[in-house]
């Protein structure tokens, strides 16, 4: 690195060595996410709030009440690319669905019943609070630890009623994307 710097400074003239050391600089510091794990978390609680594009993979299954018996698989391949295509998701959130929904499909295969999910996959509540409560919730009553390339949003919801949830965001091409969502009382 430091032949470069020195065979950058020996082709600029004087007037111009501030600027090949700023663009030095530029090309070998490492890139940094454009948003802060609270702002993509923020984008995500919009997505949410607009349920024309978030797809429902309740759909997706055949069966009576929470019990499914049948699995439309062209319709989970259309559910995990349209999240994937969101931008929102990381590589690691969806490796860990297209598991979970592998496991749902050997278990109907066998003739037996799987169970749907019987809460809300994102607020992970049966009965959720709106997109708007958690944006608010995260603009008055959330808190962020980054460390590296891993990342802790917790939001302390307190309407409809009191709980906390913890998104676990990783750096992917230095974007944040949601890897996780956990939830506490």
């Amino acid at each position: 690195m430091f032949v470069r710097l020195y065979q950058l400074k020996s082709l600029l003239n004087p007037s111009l060595k501030t600027w090949g050391i700023y663009c030095f600089l530029a090309i070998a510091t490492p890139s940094f996410a454009q948003e802060t794990p609270q702002q993509r978390l923020s984008q995500f609680f919009n997505w949410l709030n607009k349920p024309a594009q978030v797809p429902d993979e309740g759909e997706c299954f055949d069966g009576e009440g929470y019990d499914i018996t049948k699995v439309n698989n062209k319709c989970l391949q259309n559910y995990l690319a349209t999240i994937q295509k969101t931008g929102l998701f990381s590589s690691v959130y969806i490796k860990h669905l297209k598991a979970e929904f592998a496991e749902i499909q050997a278990i109907v295969a066998k003739k037996d019943t799987a169970e749907r999910l019987s809460y809300d996959r994102y607020f992970l509540s049966q009965d959720p609070p709106t997109p708007a409560q958690m944006l608010y919730a995260l603009k008055n009553s959330s808190s962020t630890k980054i460390d590296k390339t891993k990342a802790k949003v917790t939001v302390n919801v307190k309407k409809p009623y009191k709980y906390t949830l913890i998104y676990n965001f990783d750096l992917e091409d230095s974007i944040w994307k949601l890897t996780s969502i956990e939830s506490k009382e």
